[in-house]
């Protein structure tokens, strides 16, 4: 899973963790949902979910919504074609309907249906706008394992290509090291083009993409009625394909059917550089452990704990711009825990700051904006005995609205309700804030 960061026109909407941060709790779904995914959609600043398992030979077809502003779910209305679970969803654009605009699709490839092992290898797409679901029926998957349909092949979007990796086939008996891209502007028909394999073969491999890499953090392998999770973890150059995989720190634990959230390293923020793994798989049992990975040193550092110990859940960055509690953030959504038929309906959430790179014990720990929300006055404070700071205030599209100098503190009124970007420029760095003002 790759996050998407928005720049305001001069502001950013920034990623950062504060000391001590722990995950918390959502609103819950009215669905029981797991061995599924859940992606962000700009057009409508709405979350989707594209159906679920929600027991142990059961599959649902429903598509849900969640808006973070309001915190409600919704059902769509509209059903997949087929019901499947077992998918990661990527977010592409196509030629679907270009005189209405309708050309980005939510896509899945694959899943199961009902019992295993009963896969399927079609390629869906539901599309947002028109509220509407549609199958590929010129580009199925072509991957094969043991000459047999995979299923828990994962899956990401890069550059408005889709990479699947992975996977494994229980009548086949084996575990899939394949590597496909699919270009959604592509010819029908031949939409599929083959990448040198993986360097271990991996089913449900924790993806992500960070600064062009696409990295397969563990994974389980197959064996017969038992899926084994791994400690390695490997990356693909996605500008150089050709030069295949080359394995990189495993990780501190064996993991699989999580969720991984990729930071590109020129993200202004605390997990720039950095990979989020939310939740451990370690079939059949799960955990709530959380790492994080540091892409340029190579190495692993464990992360928050979940609320909840969960696999095979959805995961999703959602940004600023969706507004309401918990963004932007890392947010996980319903899983399994200790049996399939036990799927959570609880969400968690991981505040990402809006802010620079910060460490315990540094001005930007101190820097606050109280009361936040705020009905038309706040305060902004910097430590005592400081030598100040230059403070610049912007709109949501990033035009200035106040500029001068902070000293300690610093009371600012007469502002439109809204959302506002503070800036804060010391000597020894750029702090920011987001700060928001209802009437």
């Amino acid at each position: 899973m790759r996050h998407t960061v928005f720049a305001l026109a001069g502001i950013i909407v920034l990623a950062g963790s504060a000391a001590g941060q722990a995950w918390s709790n959502g609103p819950q779904s009215p669905f029981a949902y797991c061995r599924f995914d859940g992606e962000y959609f700009p057009g409508t600043a709405k979350v989707y979910f594209l159906g679920g398992r929600i027991g142990t030979a059961t599959t649902r077809p429903d598509i849900y919504s969640y808006t973070p502003l309001t915190g409600a779910y919704a059902d769509v209305g509209v059903d997949m074609r087929l019901a499947v679970s077992n998918y990661d969803i990527c977010l592409l654009r196509d030629d679907h309907d270009l005189p209405n605009g309708d050309t980005f699709g939510l896509y899945i490839v694959g899943g199961r249906y009902d019992a295993a092992p009963n896969y399927i290898d079609s390629v869906q797409v539901y599309y947002p706008i028109s509220n509407t679901a549609e199958m590929l029926h010129t580009d199925a998957f072509p991957g094969r394992c043991g000459g047999q349909i995979t299923v828990a092949q994962s899956a990401v979007a890069y550059n408005n290509l889709m990479f699947v990796i992975g996977g494994f086939s229980q009548t086949g008996n084996a575990t899939s090291a394949q590597s496909w891209c699919f270009d959604p502007l592509g010819t029908p028909g031949s939409r599929w083009s083959r990448l040198a394999d993986m360097a271990l073969a991996r089913a449900y491999p924790i993806t992500t993409v960070v600064d062009s890499f696409l990295f397969a953090f563990g994974g389980d392998t197959w064996r017969p009625d038992t899926l084994m999770a791994r400690a390695q973890c490997q990356r693909l150059n996605l500008n150089d394909t050709a030069a295949g995989w080359t394995m990189v720190a495993s990780m501190p634990k064996s993991n699989a059917q999580a969720r991984a959230f990729g930071f590109d390293s020129d993200d202004p923020a605390e997990f720039a550089g950095k990979v989020v793994v939310a939740g451990r798989g370690i079939w059949p049992s799960e955990s709530a452990d959380c790492f994080i990975y540091y892409v340029a040193r190579d190495s692993w550092v464990t992360f928050p704990t979940l609320a909840q110990r969960r696999r095979n859940h959805a995961g999703v960055y959602i940004p600023a711009e969706a507004g309401g509690t918990g963004t932007p953030g890392l947010w996980v959504f319903g899983g399994r825990q200790t049996t399939d038929t036990n799927a959570l309906r609880i969400s968690e959430y991981y505040t990402v700051l809006v802010g620079v790179e910060e460490h315990p014990g540094d001005v930007g720990a101190t820097f606050t904006v109280a009361p936040n929300p705020s009905r038309g006055a706040f305060t902004v404070r910097l430590p005592a005995g400081g030598d100040g700071a230059r403070l610049e205030v912007f709109d949501v599209l990033g035009t200035p609205v106040w500029t001068g100098a902070l000293r300690e503190e610093l009371r600012l009124t007469g502002l439109a309700a809204g959302t506002y970007f503070l800036r804060a420029t010391t000597r020894s760095g750029r702090l920011e804030r987001k700060v928001t003002i209802t009437r």
